[in-house]
């Protein structure tokens, strides 16, 4: 079968390659990809950016259908629709997986990272991870549960996000658009988007489709004096950083209301990134940095997509054919689309 294979350490280093079938073990099953969606993290493996163990198959963002069933499995069946979390490898022993947080674990090498994964036609995984697919929901709607269940994780249940708060959100990339979607269905009171002139097209357009009260155009206006603006001098109850920027990250100290809260999920790709300390102190602000997903918030994205309460469909702009995965990066990096959905 045809994979995109990240096949060594480095920029680049990627292409379409015949690898076999893989074998399944007995807790284990085999998926037939229906769709996989490409992730901010694959451009950053591209770029070497990114922690990653090649050679491995790119691709966790996905969903298909069972096709084989190991010997240990119970409860799933040839034909099942699902999609899978992607936290192969975690331990289940260490304080972290104890403690009910198995997507943390250090020992953790997800698929499509640290092992095979999706750009494929067929993945193997342990049943463990699997969550049922509805049947109204499409299978590309299906490959965006796995980012949408990481911002259920993040702006949900660890930064608490409430019905009547106001919220900004840092960068309108694909993570940046679902933490608008998930803002507006828990029923915030007011939800803003920064971005730059490059983002004037798809991306700015695709928030306000999403339901976004205001975009702010940070080479155009000051972000800071904006929020103040919008919410007469208090700013507002939580900021959702998902752009990485120095600068976001920096400004998010002052749009921030005094015991405000900052959701961290956006990537830097640096060391270290500077941070007006003091000023954190002095409005005792909290700040959470968030990653991957909890298996509740897989669960309560599925449940929202399925009864219509989250558009999960707006997310995405392009579908394309597995083969053309170099044309959907570009598309990516040059901010032309929002979400891209490989076919296999």
């Amino acid at each position: 079968m045809k994979a995109v294979v990240k096949y060594g350490k480095g920029k680049g280093l990627i292409e379409i390659r015949e690898v076999p079938k893989p074998k399944i073990k007995e807790d284990e099953v085999l998926i037939e990809v229906k769709a996989v969606s490409v992730c901010g993290s694959d451009l950053h493996i591209y770029h070497d950016a990114h922690p990653y163990w090649p050679p491995m198959i790119l691709g966790h963002e996905f969903s298909g259908v069972i096709s084989e069933v190991g010997k240990e499995v119970k409860g799933w069946n040839v034909g099942d629709r699902v999609v899978s979390e992607t936290r192969t490898g975690s331990c289940g022993v260490c304080y972290i997986c104890q403690s009910g947080f198995p997507q943390v674990c250090e020992q953790k090498r997800a698929i499509g990272i640290g092992i095979n994964g999706a750009y494929t036609q067929y993945v193997a995984g342990p049943a463990r991870l699997l969550h049922r697919l509805p049947e109204n929901v499409p299978f590309e709607v299906g490959a965006v549960i796995e980012p949408t269940a990481i911002c259920v994780t993040s702006i949900l249940e660890r930064s608490h996000l409430q019905a009547g708060e106001s919220v900004i959100i840092t960068g309108p990339g694909p993570i940046g658009l679902i933490s608008l979607a998930i803002a507006k269905t828990a029923g915030v009171k007011l939800v803003g988007i920064t971005g730059r002139s490059s983002d004037e097209g798809v991306r700015f357009e695709k928030a306000r489709e999403l339901g976004a009260d205001f975009t702010i155009n940070v080479d155009q206006e000051d972000p800071v004096r904006k929020v103040l603006e919008m919410t007469d001098g208090l700013g507002v109850d939580l900021l959702i950083e998902t752009s990485g920027g120095s600068k976001a990250i920096y400004q998010a100290f002052d749009m921030v209301r005094r015991l405000g809260r900052v959701c961290a999920i956006g990537i830097s790709g640096r060391d270290e990134i500077p941070i007006p300390y003091d000023r954190g102190i002095f409005k005792a602000l909290r700040y959470d940095f968030c990653f991957s997903s909890s298996w509740t918030a897989w669960e309560k994205a599925i449940s929202l997509i399925s009864k219509g309460l989250l558009p999960a469909q707006k997310f995405i702009t392009h579908k394309l054919p597995l083969e053309k995965w170099e044309e959907a990066f570009h598309l990516l990096e040059s901010l032309q689309a929002a979400k891209v959905i490989l076919i296999p």
